[in-house]
């Protein structure tokens, strides 16, 4: 049922379009989630020659973000300019995504990283091919300033649900191994294959078989979207280029802490026990994923009540206060003090997919009023190809600081105990510092709800007082967007 308010997105229009996040959370997270239990520690593969086997991937898959922005907001046909791409995306990226642990376990070190490097490309042309539609599909669903806020809260609780489980992704596969009686890689493989198939396949489909766009048939009677003269437009306007500065400060930060952590865990609270530090990894990403649910309607609360601006700025104060706990909350012998990391440090991830996210929303209404065209495909774009590119600096940094520390994963737990203390200040000041300088950037951004409210009401004067061009049969934007 639509609610009566056509700006409003039904519950079951907030389910199809939220549930889209969790296989788009996989799709970013499980490679290098993956990546360093079994590449490095599993197969021995050297850590920094993984770490630029993962960047490389990840740095060229960024470049395509921005032409499937353009084709998908060029897009013509009759199931819309996103849907067809989320189903093909989906579909590749959850076939290709099994294939990349099927790495014979005796092949040489640069054998196997080859495999890794050209089953990853192919990998994230199809995350690219479902990400950037389904993201962008995501800022049309409602023009209406704190609507965006309760989609994105569904689509932040999707994430928390991954969340909850990626992080066991590996102590699984462990599970699976001792039920098979077979090798490590057996287990990998098969429970690997069941994320593809069933979490980022399968579920990747719904939102492009569910959900009807709003602006498909605007896009029908605009000019065709230029990639560079659009890029130019959406990184000359300050309120978006902040929001670009904070996500490189987020990917940045968090991944690299997310990445190197689990090292931490393994080699300095449990002497090298690869079985003991990943379950209790799982543990801290659990936390993570509660902190989430709970977070998940305050930072709404707040978000509503103080603004999106001076809601961001509280919680990164909070981040850069759980950053300095890090130093003493990963303590061997004190494991459960880790659960206070994620207090500190997990409302922020949440503020990223609810706050962020609506702002980028109210930012396409911003470039509609100035360019008369609707382009959420090259701002989501943009958007995933920041993201991807701070990933890979950060999985980089990773390999480089474990190379440079002098981490030798054929010492397991007798690591000197230098390495183990860079390892520390690093994921201590990773978050807090990125903090500070979020905070900083955040003085920069101008766009306010009165803001927001204003250009809205300009935007429906214009649709109103607008003439269909020759051979328009459809209005510029429709009132509904429920899935069909």
């Amino acid at each position: 049922m639509q609610p009566a308010n056509s700006n409003l997105v039904s519950l079951r229009g907030r389910f199809a379009i939220g549930v889209g996040t969790l296989a788009l959370f996989l799709g970013y997270s499980m490679i290098y989630v993956m990546a360093m239990p079994v590449y490095n520690m599993t197969l021995k593969v050297n850590a920094l020659m993984l770490g630029v086997a993962l960047f490389i991937p990840r740095f060229l898959d960024a470049f395509l973000d921005p032409l499937m922005g353009k084709i998908s907001d060029n897009t013509r046909s009759r199931w819309g300019r996103r849907r067809p791409y989320i189903v093909c995306g989906a579909i590749m990226m959850g076939l290709v995504y099994g294939f990349i642990w099927m790495v014979p376990a005796d092949w040489s070190e640069n054998a196997k990283l080859v495999y890794l490097v050209g089953f990853s490309i192919l990998f994230f042309i199809g995350y690219s091919m479902f990400a950037v539609p389904y993201t962008s599909l995501t800022y049309e669903m409602t023009p209406d300033y704190n609507e965006r806020t309760t989609i994105m809260a569904f689509c932040s609780f999707f994430q928390k649900l991954g969340e909850l489980g990626y992080q066991y992704i590996y102590p699984l596969s462990q599970l699976a191994l001792l039920a098979a009686a077979m090798s490590v890689m057996h287990g990998i493989r098969v429970v690997n294959w069941v994320v593809g198939l069933v979490f980022m396949a399968g579920v990747g489909l719904l939102p492009g078989l569910l959900v009807k766009e709003r602006f498909q048939h605007a896009a029908e009677v605009q000019a065709p979207v230029k990639l560079w003269a659009s890029m130019k437009d959406a990184l000359r306007y300050r309120p978006f280029f902040v929001l670009i500065v904070l996500t490189i400060l987020n990917v940045l930060g968090g991944m690299f802490t997310s990445s190197l952590d689990q090292y931490v865990l393994v080699y300095y609270m449990f002497n090298g026990s690869t079985a003991s530090g990943t379950l209790w990894k799982g543990f801290l990403s659990t936390g993570y994923a509660i902190v989430g649910f709970v977070a998940i309607p305050l930072v709404v609360w707040v978000s509503k009540r103080l603004g999106k601006r001076r809601a961001l700025i509280s919680i990164y104060g909070l981040t850069c206060l759980g950053g300095l706990a890090k130093w003493f909350d990963f303590r061997p012998g004190s494991p459960w003090l880790i659960f206070l990391d994620p207090i500190f440090c997990g409302p922020i991830w949440i503020a990223v997919l609810v706050v962020i996210n609506s702002m980028i929303a109210d930012i396409c209404d911003e470039d509609e009023l100035r360019s008369g065209q609707r382009r959420e495909g090259m701002y989501g774009a943009i958007f995933n190809w920041v993201q991807k590119l701070a990933v890979s600096l950060s999985l980089l940094g990773t390999g480089l600081t474990l190379q440079l520390s002098g981490f030798d994963p054929k010492l397991e737990g007798h690591q000197p105990t230098g390495v183990l203390t860079t390892m520390r200040l690093f994921i201590v000041g990773a978050t807090s510092v990125t903090a500070v300088l979020a905070i900083w950037a955040l003085r920069s951004y101008t766009l306010t709800p009165e803001r927001a409210a204003e250009t809205r009401r300009a935007l429906e004067a214009r649709r109103a007082n607008a003439e269909p061009r020759p051979g328009a049969t459809r209005p510029l934007a429709e009132p509904g967007c429920s899935p069909t």
